[in-house]
C-alpha cells in the first residue's frame, strides 16, 4: 500500500488525494475479496472489514457521493458535503462504524413515463458514504454470483446488452422457443423480503440491517417503518435486489427455457404457450416466493413472436415474409423503437420548441440537442432509420412554424434562408449563434448512422482468470450525452479518465481539460484535448496553477540573479 493514499497525515487536503494510485489499491482489494469468495468465505469477511476501513475506499466513496447526479440533494438532516474540508472530515468520519445508526430516508415521489408516481428513498449524505462503501465491497462478490445473462447495474453492462441476446436468439433461423413470457414482479423494490436478505447478502449484518430498518419520512414529517423492501434511491439497494434474483436463470435454464434479465425486468423463451404459462410461472413464483414477491398477473404476459413485445424500451417482432421464411423463422425479426415512445418524444420535442417561441434560437438549440442526441444514442443500434428521418422532419417543421408565426411580417423563404444553412448532404440544417458568437447546429437525427452493438461476454474482472479479458472490451456508452468533441476524446481515451484510471461512464459530470492551458500556449486542438471526471479536472487545473505559480516564482528569483533552492527528497 502506497502510504500517502492510505494515511490521511499523507493526504492532508481532499484535492491532494491521488486517485489514480486510490482506484488501483481499491481494484485490487476487491479481487482479493473475489478470490476469497471462491475458496474461504470466512476470509472474505475480514478481508471486507478491512477494505471498508482503508483509506483509499472512503475517499472513494465520499467522491462518488458527491460527484454523482445526486451529490446536490440532502437527506433528512439538510446537510450537504459542499467544500473540501466537509469532504476529508466525511472520510475520517467513515473510518469507524462501530456506532453507526442509519437515519430515515426522505421520501419523495416522482412521476412515471407513462403514469402513476414511484416512492423514492433519499438517504443523508452519511448513510450514502456508508452505502457506498460497503457497495464497493459487495461487488466482487456480487459479480461472483451474477446470473450470466443479468445485465443491470454490472460494470461494463447495459441494457443494449441485453437488447443483442434476446435479439440474437429470436432471429436465429433454428429457434423452437417462439413465445415469450414478459415478466413484471409486483412492487419488487417495496416488498423484497428483509430476513432472506439479511441471510444470504454476504456482508456486515448489523450495518444491512440499519440500512433496511431505516425508514422513511414523509414530507408531513410522519416517519413510516419498513419491514420489508430496500429504497428505490439508495446507492446499495439495486445491487442487493438484484443478488436476490441470482439464481433463477440456473433454475429456468435446467427446465429447458432460455431467460435474459435486466435488474427486475426479464424475459422467458419457451417453446409453447401452455409451458410459459404453467410450468415456467409456477418456476418463477416459487423462487419468488422465498423472496416475499410474486408475479404480478395483470403485467405478466405471454407473447407469441409475430405479435411483438417490448422490452428494455425496444418492441421486438417477427414480421411474415414467405420470401425471408427459413426454419422455424418465417419472415424478418427486427428490434425497433416502439410507437409509443416515439410519439411520446415527438410531443416533448414539440413542448420545447412551444415553450421557446419567443426566446433567442440558441437557448432552443442547447436544450434540443442533449435530448435528441440522447434518443438517437439509445436506439442507433436498432432498425431505426426510418423513425430517426420521421423524428428529423417532424422537428424541422414545428421549428419552421414557430419561426414563421413569431416573425408573421418576413417571408417565408427568407426567414428559412437566415435560420437553416446547409451541411454536407442536408440543406435545411437550422443554427444560430452562442453568446460568444460560435456557431451552433440543430442535431440532424435524421442522419443518424446505425451502428450495431456487439455483444459483451461473461467476464468477471475481480477473478484472475477471467480479470485480463475486461479491459480489452469495448467501453460503454455515457448515460449523460455528450457533444461531438467530447464524445470524440471518450473514444480516443476508450472511456477511461488519464487522471484516475476509472471509467468515464460512472454517472459524474465530465469536462474537456487543456493539457498545456490555453494561457500558457496550448492550442485547442485534439492533441492538446482530454476528457476528465470533474473532480480530477478540478485536481489537474490546481496542479498547473501550482506549477505556473513556481514558475513565475523561479523566473523572478533567476531575474534578481538569486538561485532557488534545490529540492531536498
Amino acid at each position: 500500500m502506497n502510504e500517502d493514499i492510505t494515511s490521511p497525515k499523507k493526504a492532508l487536503r481532499y484535492k491532494d488525494i491521488k486517485w489514480k494510485e486510490a482506484h488501483a489499491e481499491i481494484l485490487q482489494f476487491q479481487r482479493r475479496i473475489a478470490v476469497a469468495y471462491k475458496n474461504n468465505p470466512g476470509e472474505m469477511l475480514l478481508l471486507q472489514e478491512q477494505f471498508v476501513r482503508t483509506f483509499a475506499a472512503r475517499a472513494m466513496a465520499v467522491r462518488r457521493v458527491t460527484e454523482n447526479s445526486g451529490g446536490r440533494t440532502p437527506g433528512v438532516d439538510g446537510v450537504l458535503w459542499k467544500t473540501d474540508e466537509d469532504k476529508m472530515q466525511a472520510i475520517t468520519s467513515l473510518r469507524d462504524l462501530s456506532n453507526y445508526r442509519a437515519s430515515p430516508v426522505r421520501r419523495v415521489m416522482i412521476p412515471k413515463t407513462q403514469g402513476g408516481e414511484r416512492p423514492l428513498g433519499i438517504p443523508t449524505m452519511i448513510d450514502r458514504g456508508v452505502q457506498t462503501l460497503w457497495m464497493m465491497a459487495l461487488l466482487p462478490i456480487a459479480e461472483c454470483t451474477a446470473d450470466s445473462r443479468s445485465y443491470g447495474f454490472r460494470p461494463k453492462h447495459s441494457t443494449k446488452d441485453a437488447m443483442v441476446y434476446v435479439a440474437i436468439l429470436l432471429m436465429q433461423i433454428y429457434n423452437p422457443r417462439r413465445w415469450i413470457l414478459e415478466a413484471d414482479i409486483e412492487k419488487f423494490f417495496d416488498r423484497i423480503d428483509h430476513n432472506w436478505l439479511l441471510k444470504h447478502i454476504p456482508m456486515n449484518k448489523r450495518i444491512l440491517k440499519e440500512f433496511l430498518k431505516a425508514g422513511a419520512l414523509l414530507p408531513t414529517k410522519e416517519r413510516l417503518e419498513t419491514p420489508e423492501g430496500t429504497p428505490q434511491g439508495g446507492p446499495i439497494s439495486p445491487m442487493i435486489a438484484n443478488m436476490a434474483l441470482d439464481g433463477l436463470q440456473n433454475l429456468l435454464t435446467e427446465a429447458g427455457f432460455i431467460m435474459c434479465r435486466y435488474a427486475d425486468d426479464f424475459v422467458v423463451l419457451g417453446r409453447t404457450k401452455e409451458e410459459l404459462e404453467s410450468q415456467a410461472k409456477q418456476l418463477i413464483n416459487e423462487f419468488l416466493a422465498e423472496r416475499g414477491l410474486r408475479l404480478s398477473p395483470q403485467k405478466t404476459l405471454t407473447t407469441w413472436i409475430q405479435d411483438g413485445f417490448q422490452f428494455l424500451g425496444y418492441h421486438f417482432q417477427e414480421y411474415p415474409d414467405p420470401k425471408r421464411a427459413a426454419g422455424t423463422k418465417q419472415g424478418i425479426f427486427l428490434v425497433t423503437p416502439p410507437k409509443s415512445r416515439v410519439i411520446r418524444f415527438k410531443q416533448k420535442c414539440k413542448d420545447i420548441i412551444n415553450s421557446h417561441s419567443q426566446l433567442a434560437t440558441r437557448l432552443l438549440i442547447k436544450e434540443l440537442n442533449p435530448i435528441l442526441r440522447g434518443w438517437a444514442e439509445y436506439y442507433r443500434n436498432v432498425s431505426s432509420s426510418r423513425v430517426f428521418t420521421a423524428i428529423g422532419k417532424y422537428v424541422f417543421e414545428r421549428i419552421a412554424r414557430m419561426l414563421i408565426k413569431r416573425y408573421r411580417k418576413v417571408p417565408a423563404r427568407e426567414l428559412l434562408r437566415k435560420h437553416f444553412k446547409t451541411v454536407g448532404e442536408n440543406r435545411w440544417v437550422f443554427f444560430s449563434k452562442d453568446e460568444k458568437g460560435r456557431e451552433i447546429t440543430l442535431y440532424q437525427m435524421g442522419y443518424t448512422i446505425i451502428k450495431r452493438h456487439t455483444l459483451r461476454p461473461p467476464v468477471n474482472p475481480y477473478l484472475p482468470d477471467e480479470s485480463g479479458q475486461f479491459p480489452a472490451l469495448h467501453p460503454t456508452k455515457p448515460s449523460l450525452s455528450l457533444n461531438k468533441r467530447q464524445e470524440a476524446l471518450y473514444k480516443m481515451q476508450k472511456g477511461i479518465c488519464p487522471h484516475c484510471g476509472m471509467d468515464l461512464n460512472n454517472d459524474e459530470s465530465l469536462e474537456v481539460n487543456h493539457k498545456v492551458a490555453v494561457r500558457d500556449g496550448g492550442k485547442d486542438q485534439p492533441r492538446n484535448l482530454e476528457l476528465l471526471h470533474h473532480a480530477c479536472h478540478k485536481q489537474v487545473t490546481n496542479l498547473q496553477n501550482i506549477a505556473r505559480t513556481e514558475n513565475k516564482n523561479k523566473a523572478a528569483l533567476q531575474t534578481r540573479g538569486i538561485n532557488p533552492p534545490l529540492k531536498v527528497a
